[in-house]
C-alpha cells in the first residue's frame, strides 16, 4: 500500500481506531464471563489468544472506512456515533480474521501479514478451522451488545449475514473452480463473478453499507452508486492482490503468493489466456495447477512473454478513469473526496 495516499484516506482516524481495540478485548472478556468457569475457561483462555493474533495486524482498511464513511455522512458525528462506527469497524475487521484464517487453510498458504499462518502454529492444522468459527460468532455478540437496542440492529445483523452469504458462495465458486482445473471454465465472466462475491461485498460494500445505516441514510439513488462504486473498486482491488501475488516481494505483501500452484482463477491467468499462442497455451495449462517450482517459474515466463504485467497496469487505468466518471455523479463533495483517495490508494499498489 502505498503509505502517503493510505494517511491521506484514514488521517487521524488510524490511531483512535488502533487504540479502540482494547475496548474490543475488554468486550469480548465481559461477554464470556459465564465461560471463567472450569472447564469453560480454557475455551475462553483461547479465544483471546486467537484474538490478539489474528485480529488487530493487518493495514486495517476495511475496519476503517466505517468511521471514514460516517464522518462523510453525517455533520459533525456525536461521540456515540462514532463509538458505534469503531465497534462495527472492528467487527468488520474480526470477520476479515476469521476469513482469513480459514482461507489459509484452504490454500495452504505459509505467511500471513508477515508472520506464519494461524494453522501453522503449535501445529493447529485443521483445528484452526473452529478459531475461524469462534471469531465470526464473537463478532455477532459483539453487535448483540452494543446494539440490541437500536433501531437498526436488525438492519446491521442483515447487512453482516448477507454479506457472508455472497462471500461464502463466491469462495465456494472460487474453490470448485480450483479444484477442477477445467481451464475452458476459467473465463472473465467467471473471474468477475468470483471476485464480486468473494472480494468486493465484503472488502468494500460492507463497511459503506454499515456506515450507511448507522447514519440513516435513506437515499436509494446514492445508496446504488454507493455499491456500484464499492463494487468495481472491488474489482480493481482483487486484479491488484493477483499482480502481488505473482510479481509482489514476501517483504511488501507480507505473504507467499500460491495462486499459479492452486491453479486459481486469476486475473492474470485468464487474461494469459486470452494473449496466448496455441503452443503458449498448452504449455501454460499443462504447467499451470502444480506445485513444482520449475512448472511455476515457467507459468511466470508465459505471463512475461505476453506482457501480463503491462496488461494490468492498462486495464487498472482503464478502470479507475470509468470509476472517476461515476465518482463524480455523488453529490457529497466529502464522498468524492473520499473515494478519490480510496481509488488512488487501490491503484497506486502497483507502484
Amino acid at each position: 500500500m502505498n503509505q502517503s495516499i493510505a494517511a491521506k484516506l484514514v488521517g487521524a482516524e488510524y490511531d483512535v481506531f488502533d487504540n479502540f481495540f482494547t475496548t474490543i478485548l475488554t468486550d469480548i472478556t465481559s461477554i464470556t464471563t459465564d465461560l471463567e468457569q472450569e472447564p469453560l475457561s480454557v475455551a475462553k483462555n483461547w479465544l483471546e489468544r486467537v484474538c490478539h493474533f489474528n485480529v488487530p495486524h493487518g493495514k486495517k482498511i476495511r475496519g476503517l472506512l466505517v468511521p471514514i464513511f460516517v464522518r462523510s455522512l453525517v455533520k459533525c458525528p456525536s461521540t456515540e456515533k462514532m463509538t458505534q462506527a469503531y465497534t462495527l469497524g472492528w467487527c468488520v475487521e474480526i470477520l476479515q480474521a476469521s476469513s482469513l484464517i480459514a482461507d489459509d487453510v484452504m490454500d495452504k498458504s505459509k505467511l500471513r501479514r508477515g508472520k506464519p499462518c494461524w494453522y501453522l502454529v503449535d501445529d493447529l492444522g485443521t483445528d484452526a478451522v473452529n478459531d475461524s468459527f469462534l471469531l465470526e460468532h464473537i463478532m455477532y455478540q459483539l453487535i448483540r451488545k452494543h446494539f440490541k437496542t437500536t433501531s437498526y440492529y436488525t438492519d446491521i445483523l442483515d447487512i453482516f449475514l448477507q454479506i457472508t452469504h455472497k462471500t461464502i458462495l463466491g469462495q465456494c465458486l472460487d474453490i470448485q473452480t480450483g479444484r477442477n482445473m477445467r481451464f475452458e471454465e476459467y473465463t472473465m465472466e467467471r473471474y468477475e463473478a468470483i471476485v464480486k462475491y468473494k472480494t468486493s461485498f465484503y472488502t468494500f460494500y460492507l463497511p459503506i453499507a454499515i456506515a450507511a445505516t448507522i447514519s440513516n441514510v435513506q437515499n436509494t439513488k446514492l445508496m446504488n452508486i454507493l455499491e456500484t462504486l464499492a463494487i468495481s473498486i472491488g474489482h480493481l482491488f482483487q486484479i491488484l492482490d493477483d499482480y502481488l501475488d505473482c510479481y509482489g516481494s514476501k517483504t511488501k505483501t507480507g505473504k507467499i503468493g500460491t495462486d499459479i500452484q492452486n491453479g486459481k482463477c486469476s486475473w492474470l491467468f485468464v487474461r494469459a489466456k486470452e494473449l496466448c499462442s496455441k503452443k503458449q497455451l498448452a504449455e501454460l495449462c499443462y504447467n499451470y495447477g502444480h506445485d513444482d517450482e520449475a512448472k511455476i517459474a515457467h507459468v511466470v515466463e508465459i505471463y512475461e512473454a505476453v506482457k501480463i504485467p503491462a496488461h494490468v497496469s492498462e486495464f487498472m487505468k482503464h478502470m479507475k478513469a470509468s470509476n472517476l466518471r461515476l465518482i463524480h455523479k455523488l453529490e457529497n463533495e466529502d464522498l468524492i473526496i473520499l473515494f478519490k483517495q480510496l481509488l488512488e490508494m487501490v491503484t497506486e499498489g502497483l507502484n
